[in-house]
């Protein structure tokens, strides 16, 4: 039967969960994972996707994991057979090995015989480490036991990253959303991490909340259902409830296995109950309403960064160890409000998962959207605004402008006249037609009214030949005619003016009256004929 079982563990403890097993590993570029816990574990099997990933961007790389189960590793034979399997299938040296969680430590010494100074990169949520003796026992460990991890740096080519798992802020976090908390329970299984974690919470609720009672609910110690039983009973208003992993050992047939998640029925419990993992919280589903623990992805990023620089040849021990800083708390809103809690009490820099988004950050874009088309409405009105104010000044610049023209036009001491020329289908001009005329030629002929309009041929039917005649040269020759005219109805002689417009047909007529230069004109005349025929009478000759 001892046999039989030590066959079983061993086949469970070599599950490799990156490519099919084979008695000998013959990758000539590989890194080697080596997992401290169980392959269900929320926490590893994330930094091993995280770690996938990454080597899939490298088809010349491959990578390995070992799953050591130390919950099922209580005895050094059992350990020196996990090591023997890893070592024997492992004969070519990998090009870095990655450690999670401080149990796998207790392989460095046969990994350095086997392998030389290869590079190490450790990922725990302890930065100390303690004596073999204490993992395969499950016991905490001891403070003068405590060998901090920056002392293995050097001699083991090693570089770490911290996943501090925040117990103080944890505690100090439950104690603010459940103000009257009197007690405090942790749930953990019997892995050596849980029972120090459990010595540690206990430690700080004796030196800062002595009011506050510690239970630790283990595994090992109670089963499932008792569990369950266990936290039905408490009360929601004065418990908190801190959840690590529950994780047992499981006999049937005379076969151990673990039992991973059975722990998922706790969620039904009344109590609040806190995670120190961030999945459990993240997803909902298990009932937990948050805990106070660093950004994953960063951690995952910064883990990557650290492999690709030992693949480019830098040593381990050289790389800086990574200690989060950006811890806080994450707090799952469904669940804080389905546990009847509070959001106001939680810390003013939390993180909250599946709330609910608000009136702004729903339709900020609706919103921001609409305040953009607004505005570029509004400089649209103003643009147009403005080009129609500017529009409005031209107009009424070229209003005043013809005002000015129109008094100017008034106001000349001649006769002003606008005709449109008529002509016929041959192009020969046959007709005069009056579209404007000045109050100087109302004053002396007829009102504007009544010419407008009007064809030349019936408003001064005696002049329309030869006003027609010089209108025709005026246009084909684009010049000014000048000539006079003599008016018989009025007895007034009048120097024309005739000169064609920019719109084609249309021409300008000016009439000066000229009368009394004509009437000096015919004195002169007259005169210089009485001085002619004078000076013949008297036969003389004027000088020349």
């Amino acid at each position: 039967m001892k046999v039989l079982y030590s066959f079983f563990l061993l086949c469970l403890l070599t599950i490799n969960t990156v490519c099919a097993q084979g008695d000998e590993i013959d990758a000539k570029c590989y890194i080697l994972c080596i997992n401290s816990y169980t392959d269900a574990s929320p926490w590893s099997s994330r930094v091993i996707s995280c770690m996938t990933e990454f080597v899939q961007k490298d088809p010349n790389l491959t990578l390995y994991a070992e799953h050591m189960n130390v919950l099922l590793i209580d005895k050094d034979t059992i350990l020196e057979e996990f090591k023997h399997d890893v070592l024997s299938k492992y004969q070519k040296r990998p090009r870095m090995l990655v450690l999670l969680g401080n149990p796998a430590l207790m392989l460095r010494d046969e990994l350095r015989k086997m392998w030389g100074d290869i590079p190490i990169i450790l990922c725990a949520q302890e930065d100390y480490v303690g004596p073999k003796e204490v993992y395969l026992r499950k016991q905490p460990i001891r403070k003068f036991d405590r060998v901090p991890v920056s002392e293995l740096a050097d001699p083991y080519n090693l570089t770490f990253l911290y996943a501090d798992l925040y117990l103080p802020e944890n505690i100090q976090l439950m104690k603010q959303i459940v103000p009257d908390m009197k007690k405090l329970v942790y749930i953990g299984d019997g892995r050596q991490i849980n029972q120090n974690n459990a010595a540690i919470i206990e430690e700080e609720l004796r030196a800062n909340y002595p009011h506050i009672k510690f239970q630790f609910l283990s595994s090992e110690k109670m089963t499932t259902n008792q569990l369950l039983d266990s936290l039905y009973y408490v009360d929601s208003k004065t418990t908190g409830v801190l959840f690590a992993s529950w994780y047992y050992k499981s006999t049937f047939a005379g076969n151990t296995s673990l039992a991973t998640n059975s722990h998922k029925l706790i969620a039904t419990a009344n109590a609040p109950l806190f995670s120190l993992n961030f999945i459990d919280i993240a997803s909902g589903k298990d009932g937990m309403v948050g805990g106070y623990t660093n950004d994953q992805e960063y951690y995952n990023r910064r883990l990557t960064q650290v492999m690709a620089e030992i693949l480019g040849g830098k040593q381990a021990r050289d790389i800086p160890f990574y200690i989060p800083v950006d811890g806080a708390p994450v707090i799952n809103y469904e669940v804080l409000l389905r546990k009847g809690l509070s959001p106001s009490r939680c810390p003013a820099n939390t993180r909250f998962l599946n709330k609910p988004l608000t009136f702004w950050e729903h339709y900020r874009y609706f919103i921001l959207g609409m305040l953009f088309s607004i505005l570029l409405l509004t400089l649209l009105f103003l643009y147009r605004i403005r080009n129609l104010n500017e529009l409005k000044k031209a107009q009424q610049k070229e209003i005043d402008m013809m005002a000015t023209y129109k008094n100017l036009v008034n106001n000349m001491p001649l006769l002003y006249m606008r005709e449109e020329l008529v002509t016929d289908e041959n192009g020969t001009p046959v007709e005069l037609i009056y579209r404007n005329v000045n109050s100087e030629f109302e004053k002396h002929f007829y009102r504007k009214e009544e010419v407008v309009g009007k064809k030349a041929s019936e408003i001064f039917p005696e002049s329309m030949a030869e006003f027609l005649h010089f209108t025709k040269i005026a246009l084909a020759e684009n010049r000014a005619i000048t000539f006079p005219y003599y008016f018989k109805a009025i007895n007034t002689f009048y120097d024309v003016i005739l000169k064609g417009t920019n719109q084609g047909n249309m021409i300008d007529v000016f009439c000066l009256n000229s009368t009394e230069l004509h009437k000096a004109q015919q004195k002169l005349s007259a005169t210089n004929n009485k001085l002619a025929m004078a000076l013949d009478v008297a036969n003389i000759v004027p000088w020349k």
